[in-house]
C-alpha cells in the first residue's frame, strides 16, 4: 500500500468513527426527546381530564395517580440533575480548553489521581484528542472542540428548560391531587364523627 492509500484508509476510518459518534449522539438525543414527549403527552392528558371533567377519580385511583406523579417528579428531578451536571462539566471543559490555548510552552501539573501529579510542558495547544464514544480517538483543533462543546451545552440547557416546565406541571398535578385526597379524607372524617 502506498502512503496515500494508507492515509485514505485512515481518513475513511476517521469518517466512519465520526459517523458512529454522530449516530450515538443522535440516539441519545432521540431517547431524551421521546421521554420528554411521552411525559408531555401524559401531562396533557391529565390536564385535559382536569379541565374538561374535573377530577373524576375515586380515592384509590386518585391515590394511585398521586403516587405515579410523585415517581414521575422524582425521575424528572433526577434527569434535571444529570443534565445540570453535564452543563457544569461542559463549562469546566470549555474553560480548560480556552485556558490551554493560551498556555503554549508553559509548564503545568497534570493530576493523575490520588494526589499524584506530573509536571509537563505544552508544545502544541491547538490539537486536542477527542474520544468519540466508540473507542475512537480523533484529533480536533481547539476551535472545533470548543464549537462542539458549546453546541452540546446549548442543547443541554434547552433540555433543562423543558424539564423545568414538566417539573412545574407535575408538581401542580401533585398539589391538585393532594388537595383532592385531603378533601376526601376530611369528608370521611366528618362522616365518621357524625356517627
Amino acid at each position: 500500500m502506498t502512503q496515500k492509500n494508507i492515509k485514505d484508509t485512515k481518513d475513511d476510518i476517521k469518517i466512519k468513527k465520526i459517523k458512529q459518534e454522530n449516530k450515538e449522539i443522535k440516539d441519545v438525543k432521540d431517547a431524551v426527546k421521546a421521554k420528554i414527549k411521552e411525559t408531555a403527552e401524559q401531562q396533557k392528558s391529565l390536564n385535559d381530564n382536569k379541565k374538561n371533567n374535573g377530577i373524576q377519580l375515586g380515592p384509590q385511583e386518585a391515590y394511585k395517580l398521586f403516587q405515579e406523579e410523585q415517581k414521575k417528579l422524582e425521575q424528572l428531578n433526577n434527569n434535571l440533575t444529570e443534565i445540570e451536571q453535564a452543563v457544569f462539566e461542559f463549562n469546566k471543559t470549555i474553560f480548560a480548553v480556552s485556558e490551554l490555548e493560551k498556555s503554549k510552552d508553559k509548564e503545568l501539573f497534570i493530576n493523575l489521581g490520588n494526589n499524584v501529579f506530573i509536571k509537563a510542558k505544552l508544545d502544541n495547544t491547538d490539537q486536542f484528542i477527542f474520544s468519540s464514544g466508540s473507542k475512537a480517538m480523533l484529533t480536533k483543533t481547539s476551535k472545533d472542540i470548543l464549537d462542539l462543546l458549546k453546541k452540546r451545552k446549548e442543547k443541554s440547557i434547552a433540555n433543562t428548560k423543558r424539564l423545568n416546565e414538566l417539573i412545574a406541571n407535575t408538581q401542580s398535578n401533585i398539589n391538585t391531587l393532594y388537595k383532592y385526597l385531603n378533601t376526601i379524607q376530611q369528608k370521611h372524617n366528618s362522616e365518621k364523627n357524625k356517627q
